[in-house]
């Protein structure tokens, strides 16, 4: 008679999970394989630790094997879960975008509290309008429009992509977010405003624009080497290539008193600054810093 084998609980796969990640140098080894056993098992975080003495069955552990390889091998954790999570909003992430990042949440944070400010003081009752329009350049999977959307902050929103594969995926999160009579995407050209209707303005563009330098591209990491789109990534010889045509265009499609609210790559700050100064005359500049304390966004004010 054979031994009995001991079988594969949730308790024992989360172990041997973290183990096969920090092997390959993942950072933040124990919450991705827990997020990956949950994905596996479709479970929440809080169930899953409820249920550590659940055995998986085979096809679960064959699933899980596959999913962890897959990380492993630098593919980013929401592409393998399908979805990024992006202040209240749950996007649909593949590699048709970049993924969302939480820098990109702070610049969202930015044209908040902007518009809070705007009307009065900065208090929690005070009356403050929400935008009436808000261009999106290079809207990407569609999230910053949609947050403001979403959090009420802004009425109508237009998002442009020169990637007809991202547009195609902000059209997805669109849908999902239940906001298609609120958000229109357009695929753009090079010259980010031509594709828009003569004449039309708006009270905030905001852009995450491709900033990285072409000859840092292959310095960055295997996920966002291999698993990004280049298209998102690169920013020219000096990572401003795109930079310069936002803010080439944007004074004339901004209504009076909007403003302009880029995300820059860090050390980028003071140069875009100097561009929007040569475009001008901007009632204010400033360059604001990221959590990290690097400058990472700019806003021009008319």
């Amino acid at each position: 008679m054979k031994p009995s084998v001991p079988p594969i609980t949730v308790a024992r796969a989360l172990t041997e999970a973290r183990c096969r990640l920090e092997e390959a140098s993942v950072e933040s080894a124990g919450i991705e394989a827990a997020r990956l056993l949950a994905f596996t098992l479709d479970l929440t975080g809080s169930e899953l630790i409820l249920q550590r003495d659940r055995p998986l069955t085979r096809g679960q552990q064959v699933r899980l094997a596959g999913l962890l390889d897959r990380r492993a091998a630098g593919e980013p954790l929401q592409h393998i879960e399908g979805t990024a999570a992006f202040r209240d909003l749950v996007l649909r992430c593949d590699g048709r975008a970049l993924i969302p990042r939480p820098e990109t949440e702070q610049l969202v944070e930015l044209v908040i509290g902007w518009v809070r400010a705007r009307g009065g003081p900065a208090a929690p009752d005070w009356p403050w309008r929400p935008l009436a329009s808000v261009l999106d350049v290079g809207t990407g999977s569609g999230a910053i429009a949609l947050a403001l959307l979403s959090e009420q902050i802004a009425i109508r929103a237009v998002g442009i992509d020169v990637s007809a594969e991202a547009v195609a995926l902000a059209r997805e999160n669109r849908r999902l977010a239940g906001l298609e009579d609120r958000f229109e995407l357009v695929v753009c050209g090079p010259d980010p405003y031509a594709v828009l209707e003569k004449g039309e303005r708006f009270e905030v563009i905001v852009s995450n624009p491709p900033y990285v330098r072409d000859d840092e591209i292959e310095e960055l990491q295997t996920e966002v080497r291999r698993h990004e789109p280049r298209i998102a990534l690169s920013g020219g010889e000096d990572g401003l290539d795109v930079i310069r045509r936002v803010v080439r265009g944007a004074r004339d499609r901004l209504e009076p008193h909007g403003a302009l609210f880029l995300e820059v790559g860090a050390g980028q700050g003071n140069r875009v600054a100097g561009l929007l100064r040569e475009a001008g005359p901007w009632r204010a500049i400033s360059v604001r810093a990221d959590l990290a304390d690097r400058d990472r966004f700019v806003v021009a004010e008319l």
